[in-house]
């Protein structure tokens, strides 16, 4: 649990530093966010992987610094369920992160964010 663990706080961190080279190592190649809205426009937004990292480095995602609290973490054999809140100054988020692991190493594959402003 300790190295999915890792991997989840390794993918937050990305996201808050714009570490676009830390995202790079910890997200899954068939990364995708899932998220209802998308700023102030409705509906469902999927978001693959490198328009993610496009996002974070273009910084309209990310570059805050949030706290983490885990609400649960799950491992069934080479997948894991994690649902964390996450807070920064400006925003709250309840997160659901799947991660899966392949050749040894833990990667992060969904996201499904849910956001509110503070």
């Amino acid at each position: 649990m300790d190295k999915i663990r890792q991997t989840i706080e390794k993918f937050i961190k990305g996201g808050d530093t714009s570490d676009t080279g830390l995202l790079e190592e910890v997200l899954h190649p068939g990364y995708q966010n899932i998220q209802d809205g998308f700023f102030d426009q409705p509906g469902i937004f999927i978001i693959p992987k490198e328009k993610y990292i496009q996002l974070v480095r273009d910084k309209i995602f990310g570059g805050k610094p949030r706290t983490i609290i885990y609400h649960s973490l799950e491992q069934k054999n080479n997948i894991a369920y994690a649902e964390v809140s996450l807070e920064s100054h400006a925003l709250r988020f309840s997160s659901l992160i799947t991660c899966v692991q392949e050749n040894g190493e833990w990667k992060v594959i969904t996201n499904v964010p849910s956001i509110e402003q503070k």
